[in-house]
């Protein structure tokens, strides 16, 4: 079996024979800090505005290849994406009847059990094969590891996305005719999720003409795997730029930063928390001096989406004023003007706004008030004080439900290790937002 090295190379000379191109000067490179990363080649240099990577869409996966052609699904989907062949199309009634992310999921499935005889079958050799998944991401971490997780919100979430997905093949499945079910299992479905959940990329930002399309759903109602394209590891302070061609149904990320000989070149998903990351990509960003990405999510939906952390507010390590607080001034409602009372600083900005407009309706009292009077307490005596009560149990027991399932022993191997160091860093996030809460009088 060829090395991944090998494998990578493989993959690089796919993507330029389909038109694609990967910096001259840049490499894929792995070891067991990195995993596969992009790498500036030891004689080379990268500099601003090079494009690191550029991919042709014909390379991509996703539903869109799912429905390509299919003679009972209008479309006006570019010949730049690849049909499947007749005999591998999906029926139509599975196409009618399963929401478009879960087709994708399905379209990959089918692609990795056609081993050589996919088209990106160099693409799907480097990906984690799916006897290797135990570690990808919590959502499929063997039940004593995800135990370690017990009493924090991402705990929480592993089971609400863990009985979506449940639901979510047990639905697709049976639009299958019989003899391809034994082969679309349940734990491959699981791996396709974590793929997808690691790898890929919005419509929106990948397809410049998306809404011309005449697809059969929303635009990003799916996502699109980019071969070679995913091989670039997060950075939240790495400055990127995702661009497409419409012309030349291209795909590029543009690096807006010099890098070294040696320097790993990094991507950019977006300003994340660790809770998204640890779920969504499977690790966390340590906690520095310049930069920080702790923080705990308070849900105030009754009924979100499952494990949807962004259907709920956040508690900060430091305060959201904090030069290294990035993360957490990108989710306030005024980041440009945000001032506040001490004991709200570790706070966002819309809990506090909620939470008064809760009690103040409740209490009969005038809602019209500006959010910087709220955060500034210019608001009556009575109710700063019910809203910093209740901000003080919600974060109490909180803290405490962590503690109560802190794990009787030792972590014995990388899941339980990371765990252990999240669920920390929760409860030093609570901590912190406590001692300020509590530092002045009401």
């Amino acid at each position: 079996m060829a090395s991944l090295a090998e494998r990578y190379q493989a993959l690089v000379r796919w993507v330029e024979a389909a038109g694609g191109r990967l910096h001259p000067a840049v490499e894929v490179y792995h070891d067991e800090v990195t995993k596969g990363s992009f790498r500036v080649k030891d004689a080379g240099v990268l500099g601003v505005d090079d494009d690191i990577v550029c991919l042709p869409l014909s390379c991509s996966l996703s539903f869109l290849n799912a429905v390509a052609g299919h003679p009972s699904i209008a479309t006006a989907l570019p010949p730049a994406i690849p049909a499947p062949d007749e005999e591998t199309r999906f029926p139509t009634e599975f196409l009618g009847n399963v929401p478009p992310h879960v087709v994708g999921r399905f379209f990959l499935m089918q692609e990795y059990l056609r081993r050589d005889e996919s088209p990106w079958s160099p693409y799907i050799r480097t990906l984690p094969p799916p006897e290797h998944m135990a570690g990808m991401l919590p959502v499929v971490w063997p039940a004593g590891d995800v135990e370690f997780l017990r009493g924090t919100n991402a705990h929480v979430a592993v089971h609400e996305i863990r009985a979506s997905l449940k639901r979510e093949y047990k639905h697709a499945i049976k639009f299958l005719p019989e003899k391809l079910q034994f082969a679309y299992t349940r734990p491959l479905y699981y791996w396709a999720y974590c793929i997808f959940t690691t790898r890929s990329f919005r419509p929106s930002l990948i397809i410049p003409d998306a809404e011309s399309l005449s697809l059969p759903s929303k635009t990003d109602d799916f996502s699109i795997l980019l071969p070679l394209f995913d091989v670039g590891n997060h950075s939240p302070l790495a400055k990127t730029a995702w661009l497409t061609d419409e012309h030349s149904r291209t795909c590029t990320l543009r690096s807006g930063q010099p890098y070294a000989a040696g320097q790993q070149v990094f991507n950019n998903y977006g300003m994340k928390t660790n809770a998204e990351l640890l779920l969504g990509y499977g690790f966390i960003l340590p906690e520095g001096e310049g930069f920080h990405n702790d923080y705990v999510h308070i849900k105030t939906k009754a009924v979100p989406a499952a494990g949807d952390l962004h259907a709920s507010h956040i508690v900060a390590l430091r305060p959201f004023s904090h030069p290294s607080s990035v993360i957490g001034r990108s989710r306030l409602l005024d980041p440009d003007h945000f001032s506040c009372l001490p004991r709200f600083s570790h706070l966002q900005d819309s809990l506090i706004a909620s939470l008064y407009e809760s009690i103040a309706r409740r209490n009969n009292e005038s809602c019209d008030i500006r959010l910087p009077e709220i955060l500034q307490g210019r608001i009556p005596q009575g109710l700063l004080e019910e809203i910093v009560d209740s901000l003080g149990t919600k974060l109490t027991m909180d803290l405490e439900e962590i503690e109560l399932h802190d794990p009787p022993y030792e972590a014995t191997n990388s899941n339980r290790e990371l765990a252990l160091l999240y669920r920390g860093q929760c409860k030093k996030v609570l901590d912190h937002a406590l001692a300020s809460l509590s530092s002045v009088s009401p």
